[in-house]
């Protein structure tokens, strides 16, 4: 009996810690469920790793463990709550568009404006989840006052928190922890499905960069290179355009098993493949991460070497150049440039592309007459003559790393397109008209490949061109579905105007690079030495990791304790946008110059005005009452608001 009292005042003395154990229990089988979508899913899950399981909900009772140090326990343990219910949610929701779960990343690269509500989500479900929020902050504003209050106890609430925080910390390294101790995973597909979303969500928040290596040394770092750093760079006897053409969720749809369509959709990307080096390209990611594709491409680093879910755009290249292929070709003369078919702010591009060591960067704020598909993606067709510009705005050879946007999701399940139709392979209706937007979109991208080539076909300049898709599409495919590669696997495809010897390779995204110079007789660059003397020998990988920490987090042994990279003073634009001068006419201004864009946007002492766009030489605004001495500029602004560059004030000639 005395022990019975004992038991039960120990339940009472710590009612708020088991109550929420319990609370984080049905959270985390919440979350689950809402992630998995079948209790069969789930229990495969906790049967296999209830390790796994018991950290998830130990993570969720430390987080709302947090209310023991305020007198309203109740409301901070409900707003906690509701926050990780959000945020299982949204991964509910960002899955249904993607097959990349939610990661702490994502909120870094968000980016809120009309042109991502039309395309991921539509007004009605926008307004819907305004008006849920609204409901829930007016309840949590309910709560806040009727919660009642009760005292803290600092000591063992300090206690309690150092106790779960030491669980959280150990539980995974034990032994007894099969399948999970040890994990080196950084990718969140793979996370998330051995280990729950809320360890992989938690682990996101705070893993990040590479690890500092055990056997991190000088002497390691010269052991590991020493081929390398005396290997002496090449001089090739011809040094072409090269241009990089990384297409948007782009890959050969025929090597779906058993789904047949009324055309190929991609004929000429066949051709390509059949008639010069090609083979399976891996990349870093499905569905999504666009940016970490670049990324392995330009810089040839494994982006899976840094945390859990990074984009190192928007980490450690916020603050450092990186050396890149783009400062390796300059050795050679070539000038560099990026061309991007969407906003140049997305994934922070308009920020890091100079520390990668770009010369320019043209983004759609500053093209012209630019057509969208049925979802609102700019069509690739628009880049071939962009590309042409750049490669006649230089005397020089030219390195082009261009990125396509056309084929991006979400796709929709209605599509009103009269293209590509499935035969057969898929029964599912929405899926079905998904594939046929997807295929249709494909087609239009193939020939934007035959129009591009023909136009560099007519150059006299030698030009090789490298085209691979960035990663899978964010449709429901199977692996089992495919009859070659994998769910990571697209491919690639190079064309020259000149005789190219190359044998077929399949490459990962950050051996690509190296591939291709090696074809053309260029050497330039650590890892593109590295890559080309040492790759698929035993130590590669690892030694590829410690090298990556040197050059970006380390004594940066490899470079003599220095960075030598500079941050280039990049443009923007392939032509300069000019202002020559502004009227008013009544309550309009209009500001009359060269290479306006409708990203193009009048600024009055200033303050920007809402803009017209009529043509490239003229755009106008409502302006009344202008003093006599008004100062008019005219600013390319991106969808978020950021200004990116201003126009050159210029007489005009003739």
């Amino acid at each position: 009996m005395r022990r019975i009292k004992r038991f039960r005042a120990f339940i009472r003395n710590n009612r708020t810690v088991f109550g929420c154990l319990l609370g984080a229990l049905l959270l985390d089988i919440v979350i689950e469920l809402l992630y998995r979508q079948s209790l069969s899913a789930f229990w495969a899950y906790l049967s296999a790793r209830p390790v796994a399981f018991l950290v998830n909900v130990l993570i969720l009772t430390l987080c709302l463990s947090l209310c023991m140090f305020a007198k309203r326990k109740w409301f901070w343990a409900v707003l906690i709550g509701a926050v990780w219910a959000g945020l299982g949610i949204a991964n509910m929701y960002v899955l249904s568009y993607r097959v990349s779960p939610l990661s702490a990343i994502d909120f870094a690269i968000l980016q809120l404006d009309w042109s991502f509500i039309g395309i991921y989500m539509s007004v009605p479900v926008f307004i819907l989840l305004v008006a849920a929020v609204l409901l829930l902050i007016a309840g949590l504003a309910l709560l806040y006052r009727r919660s009642p209050k009760s005292p803290v106890q600092p000591r063992r609430s300090i206690v309690t928190i150092c106790i779960l925080l030491l669980s959280v910390a150990l539980l995974p390294e034990l032994p007894l922890a099969a399948g999970f101790a040890g994990n080196a995973y950084t990718d969140v597909i793979t996370l998330t499905e051995r280990y729950g979303f809320v360890y992989t969500f938690s682990r996101s928040l705070i893993d990040v960069g590479i690890d500092r290596p055990e056997d991190y040394s000088a002497r390691r770092i010269h052991a590991i290179a020493e081929d390398v750093l005396r290997t002496e760079t090449k001089t090739p006897e011809v040094t072409p355009n090269i241009i990089f053409l990384q297409l948007e969720s782009f890959f050969d749809v025929n090597h779906l098993e058993g789904v047949t369509f009324s055309e190929d959709p991609v004929p000429y990307f066949r051709a390509l493949k059949e008639n010069g080096p090609s083979g399976f390209f891996t990349a870093p990611s499905i569905g999504a991460g666009t940016a970490n594709t670049e990324f392995e491409v330009m810089t040839q680093m494994n982006v899976h070497d840094f945390g859990t879910g990074e984009y190192p755009y928007k980490t450690i290249l916020q603050d450092t150049t990186c050396e890149s292929i783009a400062y390796n070709l300059k050795e050679l003369g070539l000038s560099t440039h990026v061309l991007h078919n969407n906003t140049a702010t997305f994934y922070d591009r308009n920020k890091v592309f100079s520390k990668l060591g770009f010369d320019s960067f043209t983004s759609i704020e500053y093209m012209n007459d630019v057509e969208y598909n049925e979802i609102g993606w700019a069509k690739d067709s628009i880049l071939t003559g962009e590309i042409l510009d750049l490669l006649d705005s230089t005397a020089s050879r030219d390195l082009i790393y261009t990125i396509s946007v056309q084929p991006h999701g979400a796709y929709p399940t209605d599509s009103e397109s009269d293209g590509i139709r499935v035969l057969s392979g898929i029964e599912d209706e929405a899926l079905r008209s998904e594939m046929e937007y997807y295929a249709t979109q494909l087609q239009e991208v193939d020939d934007f490949l035959r129009a591009l080539t023909a136009a560099l076909e007519a150059l006299d300049e030698p030009t090789v061109l490298v085209v691979y898709g960035d990663h899978m599409p964010s449709l429901e495919i199977e692996e089992s579905a495919l009859d070659s590669g994998n769910l990571y696997t697209t491919e690639y495809a190079v064309w020259a105007n000149f005789p190219l010897e190359a044998e077929d390779k399949d490459v990962k995204a950050y051996q690509l690079a190296s591939h291709v110079l090696e074809m053309l007789g260029i050497n330039n660059g650590t890892l593109t030495k590295f890559h080309q003397m040492n790759a698929w020998s035993g130590a590669y990988e690892t030694e590829l990791r410690t090298l990556q920490y040197d050059m970006l987090y380390g004594d940066r042994v490899v470079y003599g304790g220095e960075n030598p990279f500079e941050e280039t003073d990049m443009r923007f634009g392939t032509r300069d946008v000019v202002l020559y001068r502004a009227a008013v006419r009544g309550d309009t201004l209009t500001a009359y110059g060269e290479n306006f864009t409708p990203y193009s946007a009048i600024y009055i002492d200033g303050a920007r005005y809402e803009t017209t766009f009529v043509s490239e030489n003229k755009i106008t605004c409502t302006a009344e009452d202008l003093p006599a001495d008004a100062r008019v500029s005219v600013r390319q602004v991106a969808e978020d608001g950021t200004e990116l560059s201003s126009a050159v004030v210029r007489e005009k000639s003739g």
